[in-house]
């Protein structure tokens, strides 16, 4: 995109004129714009629905006595105005044809409540603001222990939030133009309920409330429930993320053990997470389902109905291609868990990497010989999707088109905030940047839905903005806001 600067400055006002009547209802995004440059309203803004551009993109057209906005959709107007007010804030108009679309047709945050220091309704609000500023159009919200759960049987902890509050932050979105992605917890990450004398029963270990028992046909009851609930307050959400992640030690009762021995890790997994998968289906949402455990475990792809939404997290990936690798199901079996050739022990060929990469290489990683350490079963399920460059170089997000090829729809989940890396007390916004790129690069390259940037500490929510701005400069083919402004020679 490229506009060219001139020394005319913005009229002193504007006037929204809709082109049609079904271009009236965007000119609400364009009141800010108004109210910024006030006075006379003497440039016009004419609005062009145009049903044969894609759903969110936009064209401004500026010209000295007009500019042109035109748009299939309501978010493309939207996203239109955001560029335009960005503009506007300079002192002098430029005249130029931006035409702008995301790269990737979902882009989104991690709204996480017990992260952000337990935010209320206010904050979370202003943080789906920025996130519509940004052209992001989705946030997955995680409520764990912090949801109104109308039972008294079920514990909530302090602050909880209201049914008001979700009501509030579902107005939001719609007037924002975003989609919410409720979560619900289904297997590890229970704490909250399993801790307690009323839910123990249900705990995979007796000893340990971090996993619930899916042999036990009150775990997915239980769920069921929950997970209810939480639909029923997101009346407009068309998905629900299941969760999933995490679940290592499934197997350790002595019904799961039995299981696990006739049938495999993977199929115990596989036919509870693809039991509420269906439900989830029934209630007229699609399920997601976070990867690693599915990674660990491949052959639980078979019991997940097709509608199932792989979210492929991955928050070492720093760059394409990469020589750190996450051989989740070679670990299961007694290999490394993060690991790179042993042929980066020299100091020569770890001058070819970045300092990102390095330091994710001697914080996480461990060398080995990748090609005997990782086993044959690992290397004929996932060798293919490893690139050419194996084993010295790796392709970053490898398991991306594993996925794809099996038939699943799939969306990349880097981090903001992950892993507990720090730098003085804030995250390390050098690696999580890298990260963030490698995963909207890779998304856009293999075909996947989008990208979504988790957050997992207990910080400021204010520090959450700067993985939104990454998040949206990597889903962008181009974001309008930045656009290039050229002077006259």
């Amino acid at each position: 995109m490229l506009l060219t600067a001139t020394s005319t400055p913005w009229p002193g006002g504007m006037r929204i004129e809709p082109q049609a009547p079904d271009a009236e209802p965007h000119a609400r995004h364009f009141e800010s714009l108004c109210r910024l440059r006030g006075g006379e309203k003497s440039l016009p803004i004419r609005l062009i629905v145009d049903a044969g551009l894609p759903a969110e993109a936009y064209v401004l057209d500026l010209k000295e006595d007009t500019i042109d906005v035109v748009a299939a959709t309501g978010r493309g107007f939207q996203y239109a105005a955001a560029t335009l007010l960005a503009l506007a804030h300079a002192d002098t108009m430029p005249l130029g044809r931006i035409e702008d679309a995301p790269r990737l047709a979902l882009r989104g945050f991690h709204l996480n409540l017990e992260s952000y220091r337990r935010i209320g309704i206010d904050v979370a609000i202003q943080l789906l603001e920025i996130a519509a500023r940004l052209k992001l159009n989705t946030a997955l919200v995680e409520y764990g222990p912090r949801f109104p759960f109308p039972s008294g049987d079920v514990p909530c902890d302090s602050p909880r939030w209201t049914p008001e509050d979700i009501a509030h932050l579902n107005d939001a979105a719609a007037r924002l133009n975003l989609d919410l992605i409720p979560l619900q917890q289904s297997m590890a990450h229970l704490e909250y309920l399993l801790r307690h004398n009323t839910f123990a029963p249900l705990r995979e270990n007796p000893e340990r409330d971090n996993l619930i028992c899916p042999s036990n046909p009150h775990s997915i009851q239980l769920v069921q429930a929950l997970a209810r609930e939480v639909i029923q307050a997101h009346p407009s959400a068309k998905h629900l993320h299941i969760g999933g992640d995490e679940a290592r030690k499934v197997g350790q009762c002595e019904k799961c053990a039995a299981a696990v021995k006739a049938d495999g890790v993977g199929a115990l997994y596989g036919r509870y997470m693809g039991d509420l998968a269906r439900w989830t289906l029934e209630q007229g949402r699609r399920p997601i389902v976070w990867d690693d455990t599915v990674c660990t475990h491949p052959d639980a792809l078979a019991h997940l109905p097709k509608e199932t939404i792989i979210a492929y997290w991955d928050y070492i990936a720093v760059a394409d291609p990469t020589p750190v690798l996450i051989p989740r199901m070679a670990h299961a079996a007694g290999g490394p868990r993060v690991a790179h050739h042993w042929s980066w022990l020299s100091p020569w060929r770890r001058t070819r990497i970045s300092d990102v990469q390095a330091d994710v290489m001697r914080d996480y990683s461990r060398p080995c010989n990748l090609k005997t350490a990782l086993g044959a079963a690992y290397l004929r399920e996932f060798g293919p999707h490893l690139g050419d460059g194996f084993p010295t170089w790796v392709r970053a997000l490898p398991y991306l088109e594993y996925y794809r090829d099996k038939g699943f729809e799939v969306i990349c989940c880097p981090t903001g905030m992950g892993n507990g890396d720090t730098r003085r007390g804030l995250p390390n916004f050098a690696r999580f940047a890298a990260n963030i790129r490698t995963h909207g690069v890779r998304a856009a390259a293999a075909g996947a839905s989008g990208v979504i940037t988790t957050a997992w500490y207990d910080m400021p929510p204010e520090v959450l903005t700067q993985a939104m701005i990454l998040t949206a400069q990597q889903t962008w083919s181009g974001d309008g806001a930045d656009v290039e402004v050229r002077t006259h020679a």
